[in-house]
């Protein structure tokens, strides 16, 4: 009996070590969505976003895998699959960190992240300096160098078609700042863009300003401070809702368990070259057993003669 007490033990020990470095994330958002445009009938929507990550170490080589199912719009189609999202390895050679595969590109209020495979990237920290090199199989390459000076953050991205990519931020006497700067040499008609954002807080209120700006007859699309923006962005189309300039102001604050932001927000967007002026209500407020509801009210006074939209999503969401 002691024998089997103990093969079990050394059994329990072994399998804990095999899936110590192993590890299942992922989350769920469920929506629905209320879309009320001046002369039209209001429309309905119900949508998920599902995603689950594998993650897998072993010393300072990992791999992960981003499987995800989701609908949008209230005519897809029903999907049963989980498509690939993100997969790629990463680990250390000679000191510098690797990492191979297919990953999105991060969120900005000048930029969707999107998503490409057959990516390369390669980073060596040296004296505080990051010096990070990154390829793609559709062959744009580009070296950025970042680091911190005096409590200021700078990136400075360049690109092998002479284009630049540059951000500044940090806090100034308890103001954060943010600059960001694309220069875009290489299409004339895209134009050379830029974003600025501030943000402080005030009595336990945040406030916030953000502005984007793009030359010319260039487009850009967000997707964070002002929202989802993108579409086909053709100046040809009046479906198309490309920026071309944006400026806004937010509060944000706790009420009674709940963090509560209004925005005030225009867009001129690439297709109609009128501003459309937007006010935008966000309610999050967490539940018990980990879920998160949000709900959010966007009113939306077209600057020409397109249809005013009033849109209400009710969000829950849940991380594990």
């Amino acid at each position: 009996m002691k024998k089997q007490l103990l093969i079990a033990a050394v059994a329990a020990t072994m399998a804990t070590v095999s899936i110590a470095d192993v590890s299942i994330t992922g989350g769920a958002k469920i929506n629905f969505t209320n879309t009320d445009t001046t002369g039209a009938d209001s429309v309905n929507q119900f949508n998920h976003d599902i995603d689950f990550t594998l993650a897998g170490k072993n010393g300072d080589t990992s791999v992960s895998v981003t499987v995800a199912n989701e609908t949008t719009g209230a005519t897809t189609t029903t999907d049963t699959k989980f498509d690939v999202e993100n997969a790629y390895v990463a680990s250390k050679v000679m000191g510098a960190n690797v990492k191979v595969g297919q990953w999105a590109g991060a969120d900005s209020n000048m930029a969707n992240g999107t998503r490409s495979a057959g990516k390369f990237s390669a980073d060596y920290t040296l004296e505080g300096v990051k010096v990070q090199f990154e390829d793609q199989s559709t062959g744009s390459k580009s070296i950025t160098l970042s680091g911190s000076v005096a409590g200021v953050a700078v990136s400075h991205e360049m690109f092998q078609n002479d284009d630049t990519d540059t951000t500044v931020s940090g806090s100034f006497g308890g103001v954060n700042a943010k600059y960001r700067s694309i220069q875009d040499d290489s299409d004339s008609t895209n134009g050379d863009k830029r974003s600025f954002a501030l943000s402080t807080e005030v009595n336990g209120i945040t406030l916030s300003y953000n502005d984007v700006d793009v030359k010319g007859t260039g487009q850009t699309s967000s997707d964070d401070w002002f929202g989802t923006f993108g579409g086909t962005c053709t100046t040809t189309s009046i479906l198309a809702t490309c920026i071309n300039e944006a400026t806004g102001f937010g509060v944000s604050t706790a009420l009674a368990g709940n963090t509560v932001t209004l925005k005030s927000y225009d867009v001129k967007t690439a297709s109609t070259n009128a501003d459309d002026s937007y006010t935008k209500v966000v309610v999050n407020r967490p539940l018990a057993g980990g879920a998160t509801f949000e709900m959010t009210y966007t009113d939306k006074d077209a600057g020409d003669a397109r249809a005013d939209v009033e849109t209400l999503d009710l969000e829950l969401a849940v991380k594990f």
